[in-house]
């Protein structure tokens, strides 16, 4: 498809220029034969006026020759200028469709797994005469996996509206160092077993930007860092300013990632680790946590070295 794409390009760009350079070559040797042309007296000087009229075909001859090569040579350079102007144009195409056929085979991958938990249970059940405990375990079953296929399919459906940038956030102005500190707040309420992340907040850090959405970034990048963190390691969160922006990092002393893996942490779906002892996730936080930052107007990055943690950065302009 994209091949083809591309050829059909590549060939009207050619019909163009080649039309473009026809009318110029027609002005051109018009023009030319009409300076050309011999204005002189051939009546008593017959002789003269037949090599005035030699000269002037042969001179005519050679421009036609020299405008027919040049012709060859334009169209030649416009053709392989529109091959590559129609490879870069169709690059970041065939790489959204990539992502795309990529993004939909992960998601069926991910829905399949509690649909196939819940058709188990549910055969399991009805295939023999179970006990009520039996029933009681099955539909057990059946609920957890629709619960993770509920929060599933809620972040999908957060992923695509928080990619449509047609939708404004919500913007209001708002300290960045105290919706940290709230959100810290919420995430220990709701996570009484985990160790508190240690803060370091800089004072008077304005932002505008969408609290709920920056909530949800920084909730993200915390339990992100909990659970994939060393077991007895502590969260880092630091705020500081610079220049022009506002900055949240959240650190961790855990096992890090790898170079090939930090570029795509943030892709939907993916997971540094997908054994069966990695934490339980649909890979779709880290997704989510940088198009909600996008849409703010912000950067969301990480760097990492293996077996020296990571840390994840939110960079948001600073409100002047």
């Amino acid at each position: 498809m994209f091949g083809r794409a591309r050829l059909r390009l590549t060939l009207l760009f050619i019909v163009m220029f080649a039309l473009v350079i026809g009318v110029f070559t027609l002005v051109f040797y018009v023009s030319f034969a009409t300076v050309l042309a011999p204005d002189f007296d051939v009546g008593p000087e017959l002789t003269n006026s037949q090599a005035a009229a030699a000269a002037y075909q042969a001179t005519i001859g050679r421009i036609g020759l020299a405008l027919v090569v040049a012709d060859l040579v334009v169209v030649t350079v416009v053709g392989v200028g529109a091959w590559v102007l129609a490879s870069r144009t169709l690059r970041p195409i065939r790489e959204a469709h990539l992502r795309q056929r990529r993004f939909v085979a992960d998601a069926s991958h991910e829905v399949r797994t509690p649909l196939a938990a819940i058709r188990a249970a549910a055969e399991e059940a009805i295939a023999r005469d179970a006990s009520p405990d039996e029933l009681r375990t099955a539909l057990a079953r059946i609920v957890t996996s629709a619960e993770g296929l509920s929060r599933i399919t809620t972040d999908l459906l957060l992923l695509a509206r928080t990619d449509e940038r047609l939708i404004d956030p919500r913007r209001e102005t708002i300290d960045l160092s105290v919706l940290v500190a709230e959100t810290i707040e919420e995430f220990a309420d709701a996570n009484p077993d985990a160790r508190r992340p240690r803060l370091a907040l800089e004072t008077d850090l304005p932002v505008s930007a969408d609290p709920d959405e920056i909530r949800r970034v920084i909730l993200n990048l915390v339990d992100n860092a909990v659970r994939f963190g060393a077991p007895v390691s502590a969260v880092r969160v630091v705020t500081r300013r610079t220049e022009r922006d506002a900055v949240v990092e959240v650190q961790d002393d855990g096992p890090g990632v790898a170079a090939i893996d930090l570029r795509r942490v943030f892709e939907p779906f993916f997971r540094v680790r997908a054994d069966a002892a990695s934490p339980a996730g649909s890979g779709l936080g880290l997704a989510i946590a940088r198009s909600l930052a996008e849409r703010n107007g912000g950067r969301l990055t990480a760097t990492s070295q293996p077996g020296a943690g990571a840390t994840f950065r939110l960079t948001l302009p600073r409100f002047r």
